[in-house]
């Protein structure tokens, strides 16, 4: 009987397992209707600056010389990780613009990072989290991407606050951004 019973349980999972996956694809559209609505009803001119802030230093420098609560300008890329996006929230990784990510298992220069765990460190040393914030310092609830109408590797500038803390974490909480086209 528990011979008979086993491959009708599996059999009803794999009977299922195309249902889930179109439920997730529409579950993902959805989401990303959603997304371009927010999107849409954002005042993003608060945010996306049209002027390019002078005296950006990159995230290296940064690392090493900024203080909690000191106000800064950064220039970096949106990278740094596999995806550097947080689904939903006006908020990405970026990564020094002297370094460059190189494919898993390449040979790495002194100025590249890989994605594997060999480069963990060296990856937080050159990363950072940057979160789009409001007057209340809250994350803003609409994707970057849409915000800031950006892509992973594009070249932008931050202008906002260091937030540091007592782990040794590192994130900028900015008020614009500005991406070079």
């Amino acid at each position: 009987m528990a011979r008979i019973v086993y491959p009708l349980g599996l059999l009803a999972l794999f009977c299922l397992a195309p249902g889930c996956t179109q439920q997730s694809a529409q579950g993902s559209a959805a989401r990303k209707a959603e997304l371009t609505r927010k999107a849409q009803h954002f005042d993003s001119a608060k945010y996306v600056l049209a002027e390019e802030p002078v005296g950006a230093i990159g995230v290296i420098e940064a690392r090493e010389d900024s203080k909690n609560l000191d106000e800064i300008v950064l220039v970096g890329r949106i990278g740094g990780r596999q995806n550097p996006w947080i689904e939903g929230r006006a908020a990405f990784m970026m990564i020094d613009a002297a370094m460059d990510v190189v494919a898993d298992g390449e040979e790495s220069s002194e100025s590249q990072v890989c994605l594997d765990d060999c480069c963990a460190a060296l990856r937080t040393e050159c990363t950072t989290l940057v979160k789009l914030v409001d007057e209340k310092g809250a994350v803003l609830p609409i994707d970057a991407r849409q915000l800031l109408q950006a892509d992973e590797n594009d070249m932008v500038v931050v202008k906002g606050k260091v937030r540091r803390d007592d782990e040794g974490g590192f994130s900028v909480a900015a008020h614009g951004v500005y991406v070079r086209k």
